[in-house]
C-alpha cells in the first residue's frame, strides 16, 4: 500500500473516532467484497462537505437486494445507493457477450429501481474489461473475444443508465488501466475473502464517485482562493490559474492583510483575480466575503495553500507542496474543473420513469435454475466448513461453534452445495442436526452470501422436512438467537410460514433460544409455526 493510501485510510479511521452529524447515508451492494472501498468514499465525501454513514450489504445480492422491499435497503434507507457488478461473475459471457449483459442489466435495472423506490442517487460502477485472454494475443481478432464481449456489455449498460439524471457512472476500467493489469488484481486476496483488487483500484474508485457525489450534491469547485500568506512565488501558479478561469472557475486572494501586495509575484495575479480580501478578520469571515463577491456557495470554495488543513472553514483544501515551480501542475491534478452533464443543473432529477414490468424478484431467482446437493461431512472436511460457518454471519442461528466442536460433531453435519447457471458456489452451507426419534433440531444452518436470497434457505428446510417424514420424526424445530447480525436469518425464520409449504405431518417451526435456555424453555418462545 502507497503512504499516500495509508494516509488516506489513517485519516479515515479519525474521522470515524470523531463522526460528525452525518448529511448522508450511502449503502454499497457488489457482486464481490466491496469494504475496501469505505475510507476512501467516506472520506472524499468529508472532505467534500457530505459527512456520510456507509454500510455494506452481502456481496453478490445485487438483484435481490434491491429488489427485496425489507431487508438491507430498507433498513438502510440509503440518500446514495452504491452498486458495483463485474463480468467475472456474471458467468458464461455467450455470444458477443449476451449472456454478460442479461444478467449485468438485470442488476442495472434492479439498482434503479431500488433507487427510485428510496429516493435515492444511484451510483453505479460500470464494470471493467476481465484481464483473462481465452485466445491470447488473438483476443481482439475475435468477436466473441473478451474485449469484444465486455466493451458491448459496457456500452449497454452506458446507454441504458446514462441519460437517466438519478445515476451517476463511475468506471471501474479507468482505475484498473491507470493502476495497470498487472498489478490491480489480487488473486489470494479473492480467493480468501473475494476482494478482486488491491487498495490502489478502491482508492480510485472512491475519489471518483465522492467528486461525482459531491458534484451532484453542489459541492463543486465554483471559485478558488489562493492563501497569499503561504503563497510565495504565486506567479508560478500563473499557467494552471488561466487554464482554472477558462474552465468557469473564479480565482481570488486572501491575506491577513495589505502586506501580500508588497510582494511583486502577487501583484502579478491581479490579471487573473476576480476578488480579493486583504484584512485582519478571521479567515472564515474573509472566505464569506468572498462567496458573496463572486456569487458561489461556502462549499463550493477550495483554498490553495501550503500549510495545514486543520481547522480550515472550507470543506476542501489543496495542499501545495514547498517547491512552487510544481504548483500548477499539483493544481492540474487536483482536477478543479470536474463538472457533471449540465443536465443535473437543470432543477435536479427529472420524473422517473416506470420500471421495466417484467423485473422481479420471484422471476429473477426462478430464472436461475438453482440446485441444492446435501452431502454427509467428512472429518477430513469439517474445517473447511468451520471456516464457512465462521464467516456466514448473515445467516446463521447462533455465534459460530468452535472447530473443535463441530469436529465431535461430524456424524450430525451436513455441508449443503449450490450452484445455478452462473456457477458452482461449492461448498455453501452447513446444517447441525440432533436427531430423536420425534424431533429434529436444527442448531446449526449457516449460509455464505453469494447463495443467499436464491431460495436455498427454504429448500433446505423442505428436504429436512422430507427427511425427518422418512424417519419417522413428526416436528423439526430450528433454534436460533439473535447475534446482533444475523437480521437475513431472523426475517427469514419469522416469515416460514410464507416460504415453507406446511406439511401434514411433519411440523417445521422456530423457536428462539436464550443463551443458557434448553429446548423445552424454547419451545415456549415459538415465533413461527407450520403444520
Amino acid at each position: 500500500m502507497s503512504a499516500d493510501l495509508l494516509a488516506r485510510r489513517t485519516r479515515w479511521q479519525a474521522v470515524t473516532r470523531q463522526p460528525p452529524e452525518p448529511t448522508l447515508r450511502v449503502a454499497l451492494l457488489a457482486s464481490y467484497t466491496v469494504d475496501p472501498l469505505v475510507p476512501y468514499l467516506g472520506l472524499g465525501l468529508h472532505d467534500a462537505g457530505l459527512p456520510a454513514t456507509l454500510s455494506v450489504g452481502p456481496f453478490q445480492q445485487v438483484v435481490q437486494q434491491c429488489l427485496a422491499t425489507d431487508g438491507f435497503l430498507a433498513e438502510t434507507r440509503p440518500d446514495v445507493l452504491v452498486v458495483a457488478q463485474r463480468l467475472e461473475e456474471a458467468g458464461d459471457p455467450g455470444p458477443a457477450g449476451t449472456g454478460w449483459a442479461t444478467e449485468l442489466v438485470a442488476g442495472a435495472e434492479a439498482a434503479v429501481t431500488a433507487a427510485r423506490r428510496h429516493g435515492a442517487l444511484l451510483v453505479y460502477v460500470l464494470p471493467a474489461v476481465p484481464a483473462t485472454r481465452p485466445h491470447g494475443p488473438a483476443d481482439g481478432m475475435h468477436a466473441d473475444g473478451v474485449t469484444a464481449s465486455a466493451t458491448a456489455v459496457r456500452e449497454r449498460l452506458r446507454d441504458l443508465l446514462a441519460g437517466d439524471p438519478g445515476v451517476l457512472l463511475v468506471d471501474a476500467d479507468e482505475a484498473v488501466r491507470t493502476v495497470g493489469d498487472g498489478r490491480a488484481y489480487h488473486p489470494a486476496l479473492f480467493r480468501f475473502a473475494k476482494v478482486p483488487y488491491v487498495e490502489g483500484v478502491f482508492g480510485r474508485l472512491g475519489a471518483a464517485a465522492s467528486t461525482l457525489v459531491g458534484g451532484f450534491f453542489g459541492a463543486v469547485c465554483r471559485a478558488l482562493v489562493l492563501d497569499g500568506d503561504e503563497l510565495t512565488g504565486a506567479a508560478h501558479l500563473l499557467p494552471a490559474l488561466r487554464e482554472l478561469r477558462e474552465a468557469g472557475v473564479r480565482v481570488a486572494l486572501r491575506a491577513s492583510g495589505p502586506g501580500c501586495w508588497s510582494t511583486g509575484d502577487v501583484v502579478e495575479l491581479l490579471p487573473v483575480l476576480d476578488g480579493w480580501v486583504t484584512d485582519d478578520r478571521p479567515v472564515a469571515d474573509q472566505l464569506a466575503e468572498i462567496a458573496a463577491e463572486v456569487d458561489v456557495a461556502l462549499n463550493q470554495l477550495v483554498l490553495a495553500g501550503t500549510g495545514p488543513t486543520d481547522g480550515d472553514p472550507v470543506p476542501r483544501r489543496v495542499a501545495l507542496g514547498a517547491d512552487a515551480r510544481t504548483w500548477s501542475d499539483e493544481l492540474r491534478a487536483a482536477r478543479l474543473t470536474d463538472r457533471l452533464p449540465s443536465r443535473r443543473w437543470s432543477g435536479g432529477p427529472s420524473t422517473p420513469t416506470a420500471a421495466p414490468a417484467a423485473l422481479s424478484l420471484d422471476g429473477f431467482v426462478a430464472g436461475l435454475d438453482v440446485q441444492v446437493d446435501y452431502r454427509p461431512v467428512t472429518a477430513d472436511a469439517v474445517a473447511e466448513v468451520a471456516e464457512l460457518v465462521a464467516r456466514a454471519h448473515d445467516f446463521a442461528l447462533a455465534p459460530a461453534p468452535p472447530a473443535a466442536v463441530l469436529a465431535e460433531r461430524a456424524g450430525d453435519l451436513l455441508a449443503i452445495r449450490v450452484r445455478d447457471r452462473l456457477g458452482d458456489y461449492g461448498t455453501s452451507g452447513l446444517v447441525a442436526l440432533d436427531r430423536s426419534v420425534q424431533r429434529w433440531t436444527v442448531d446449526v444452518f449457516s449460509l455464505s452470501c453469494p447463495v443467499l436470497g436464491k431460495g436455498v434457505e427454504a429448500a433446505v428446510l423442505r428436504e429436512l422436512t422430507r427427511r425427518a417424514k422418512v424417519d419417522g420424526a413428526d416436528e423439526v424445530l430450528v433454534r436460533w438467537t439473535d447475534t446482533g447480525r444475523n437480521g437475513t436469518a431472523r426475517r427469514f425464520l419469522a416469515d416460514l410460514h410464507a416460504v415453507v409449504p406446511a406439511d401434514p405431518e411433519v411440523r417445521l417451526r422456530a423457536a428462539r433460544l436464550d443463551e443458557g435456555a434448553d429446548a423445552t424453555a424454547a419451545a415456549d418462545r415459538v415465533t413461527a409455526v407450520r403444520r
